[in-house]
């Protein structure tokens, strides 16, 4: 590309009418705006985290998740580094208002919390679903709840406690170490297709 210098424009501009002048000034601010945004993104995205995050199974923050052994996982991004294994989809809303249905939940693997009511991941082998709740170990089994405390048309807790006998061999997965809606990266790339 040949570029115009600033003696090479010059001349041409003032050759323009008062309204071709105004044109162009507005012309060029568009697409100096429009430069700005595009550069803005590609930053943005080159400082976006991808996150392994399993594809088969979700955590129910709710009455509980289908549980399946499959560990495919799919790639999904965020603006903030966190130490994590792994990350799971969030389905339901008892977990409200801190962790929302369709967040992605990123797991630290262990296998008991490190106090009574911590956020952790949680599978019911025997049952075969998953959850996301807040974990006391007791001995009898586990205790799960949740941190939406709606109430029902009758006033009853819209998620009441889940208790997780050592019979159904319930295992603790990890904590939550953190929770974030992904970022749409393909919405990204069509902006920078603009």
């Amino acid at each position: 590309f040949e570029y115009l210098t600033d003696t090479e424009i010059l001349p041409i501009y003032q050759e323009l009418s008062d309204d071709n002048n105004q044109q162009t000034i507005n012309y060029a601010e568009d697409k100096l705006k429009s430069q700005k945004e595009q550069e803005n993104i590609i930053h943005f995205r080159n400082s976006l985290i991808p996150y392994k995050q399993a594809t088969e199974q979700a955590l129910s923050a709710g009455l509980g998740e289908g549980y399946t052994d499959n560990i495919e996982t799919c790639i999904v991004y965020w603006d903030k580094q966190v130490n994590y294994d792994i990350g799971i989809p969030i389905k339901g809303d008892s977990m409200e208002p801190e962790f929302h249905y369709g967040q992605t939940a990123l797991i630290k693997y262990q296998s008991s919390p490190d106090y009574d009511g911590q956020v952790c991941a949680v599978d019911n082998v025997s049952m075969g679903n998953d959850f996301i709740k807040c974990v006391t170990v007791e001995e009898d089994g586990l205790l799960l709840q949740s941190l939406n405390i709606e109430e029902d048309q009758n006033g009853e807790r819209k998620f009441p406690d889940i208790k997780l006998y050592w019979d159904d061999n319930p295992r603790i997965v990890g904590k939550v170490v953190a929770a974030f809606t992904p970022i749409e990266i393909d919405f990204l790339f069509k902006n920078l297709e603009l």
